[in-house]
C-alpha cells in the first residue's frame, strides 16, 4: 500500500483512483447510480418497425427494447416470469412474439403473456396470464435516442436532461437519421475512464490528427466553450463564431458536404450525457458512444455512426469516409484512445499513484477540466462518497 498524501489543491480538483479500481465501488455504482438514472440504450432506427428488438443490459440487469405493432418503443426486463431465464438471447432481430427457450412461455410485443406450454397443468391454481407479462421498464425517445430507466422514482427524461438538449436536438431530431455503422468491443478499463476520455479535450495532444486539425484546441483561447449543465451533463460548441476542423492541414479530403441541421461544414460539437453517453457531431456525421459496465475493469463499449436516412449513395459514401477516417475500428483516433484508457487502468491497479488531477482552469476553453469536476460532483452526490477519497462521505 502507498502512503502518499493527497495533492495540495482543492479536493474538487483531484480524484481517488480507487473509484475506478475497487470492485466494492463498482457494485455500489450499479445500485446507487447506474440503476437510478436514464441511460441511452439504442437509436430508434435500430427498432424501426414492428417486432424489431434489441437486447442489452443496464446495471447488470438484462433488458429488452422492442417496437410494438402500435409503433410504440417499449422496454422490459428480459426475464421470463416462469423460471427467470432470459427470454431473448440474440442481440437484435425481428419477432412476432418472444418465446422463452426453456419452457416455451410466449410473450407478445407488448409484453403480455400470450400462452404457456401445457396450460392444463396450471388449472388447479387458476394461473392468471394477465398478471405474468414481462415486467416493464420506463422507456422514452428523444431526438431519435431511446432511453430507459430502472427506477420509478427518478424524474422524467426531459427533467433529467434539462437544457443540455439544446446541444443536440436540432442536429439529431430535425431530419430522420439512421445507424449506418455499429461495432463494439470489450475494453480492459473502468467505464468512467472511457467517459472521461470522451469528455476532456486536453488529451487532443494524444492524436496526431487533432494536433494538426484542431488549432482552437491547441491555442490559449478558443471560440469553442465548455457548457456545464445540472446532473453532470456537459458539452462544448460555439455560438456563431467560427471554430472549424481544418481538415486540409492533415490532407483529409472527400469528407465535407451534407451538413446536418444546425451544423456548418467542418464544424464539430460534443455533448456528454451523465453517466455514460457521448454524442460527437462532426458536421455531417454523428458518433454515439454507449458504455455497458461489466466489472470494475471491464467495459463493453458500443459505437454507432449516424447519417441521414434516404441519403444518396454518393452522400452516404462521404459520411462513411468521414466517420471511418477518425472513428472506425481502424480510424486515426479511436484505437489511440483505447490504448490510453487501458494503460490508465493497468497503472491504477498497481496503486503506485493514488490520485488523478483535474485542476485545469481556463475560462471554459475546451481543455479546461470544469466539465470533469462537474461530472464527479454529481457522481459523489449520487454515491454518497467523495470522489477525492472513497473513505469520506460526500
Amino acid at each position: 500500500m502507498i502512503t502518499q498524501a493527497a495533492p495540495h489543491i482543492p479536493a474538487t480538483h483531484y480524484l481517488d483512483n480507487r473509484i475506478f479500481t475497487d470492485p466494492a465501488v463498482f457494485a455500489e455504482e450499479r445500485d446507487k447510480l447506474l440503476g437510478k438514472v436514464w441511460q441511452f440504450v439504442c437509436h430508434e432506427s435500430e427498432v424501426a418497425g414492428p417486432g424489431d428488438y434489441r437486447s442489452t443490459q443496464i446495471a447488470g440487469k438484462p433488458i429488452l427494447i422492442v417496437r410494438g405493432q402500435d409503433l410504440t418503443v417499449r422496454a422490459f426486463y428480459n426475464i421470463c416470469r416462469h423460471r427467470a431465464a432470459e427470454v431473448v438471447r440474440k442481440d437484435s432481430g425481428n419477432a412476432e412474439s418472444f418465446t422463452c427457450f426453456y419452457h416455451h412461455w410466449d410473450y407478445g410485443l407488448d409484453g403480455k403473456l400470450r400462452s404457456v406450454a401445457k396450460p392444463a397443468g396450471y388449472e388447479a391454481v387458476k394461473l392468471d396470464k394477465s398478471e405474468l407479462g414481462l415486467i416493464a421498464v420506463r422507456c422514452e425517445v428523444l431526438g431519435g435516442l431511446v432511453f430507459a430507466c430502472l427506477d420509478e422514482s427518478t424524474p422524467g427524461l426531459r427533467e433529467f436532461l434539462g437544457d443540455v438538449t439544446v446541444g443536440f436536438l436540432v442536429q439529431l431530431g430535425t431530419v430522420p437519421l439512421e445507424v449506418f455503422h455499429f461495432h463494439k468491443a470489450v475494453l480492459k478499463t473502468n467505464w468512467k475512464l472511457w467517459q472521461d476520455n470522451n469528455s476532456e479535450r486536453y488529451h487532443s495532444m494524444l492524436h496526431a490528427s487533432n494536433r494538426i486539425s484542431l488549432p482552437w484546441v491547441m491555442g490559449k483561447t478558443s471560440p469553442m466553450k465548455l457548457r456545464i449543465f445540472p446532473h453532470g451533463h456537459s458539452g462544448y460548441w460555439t455560438d456563431g463564431e467560427v471554430a472549424k476542423v481544418d481538415y486540409s492541414r492533415g490532407g483529409y479530403e472527400g469528407i465535407i458536404g451534407g451538413a446536418l441541421p444546425g451544423m456548418r461544414d467542418s464544424e464539430m460539437r460534443v455533448i456528454n450525457l451523465f453517466p455514460d453517453l457521448m454524442i460527437n457531431i462532426r458536421s455531417n456525421v454523428v458518433r454515439l458512444d454507449r458504455m455497458v459496465p461489466l466489472e470494475a475493469g471491464v467495459t463493453l463499449v458500443e459505437w454507432r455512426g449516424l447519417g441521414v436516412k434516404g441519403d444518396s449513395a454518393e452522400q452516404r459514401a462521404i459520411r462513411l469516409k468521414h466517420h471511418n477516417l477518425f472513428w472506425g475500428p481502424t480510424g486515426r483516433n479511436l484505437p489511440e484512445d483505447v490504448i490510453a484508457v487501458e494503460s490508465q487502468f493497468r497503472s491504477m491497479c498497481a496503486d503506485g499513484v493514488r490520485h488523478s488531477i483535474l485542476a485545469r482552469e481556463e475560462d471554459l476553453n475546451p481543455t479546461d477540466d470544469a466539465n470533469l469536476r462537474a461530472y464527479y460532483k454529481e457522481w459523489a452526490r449520487m454515491m454518497g462518497r467523495a470522489a477525492s477519497d472513497i473513505e469520506v462521505s460526500a
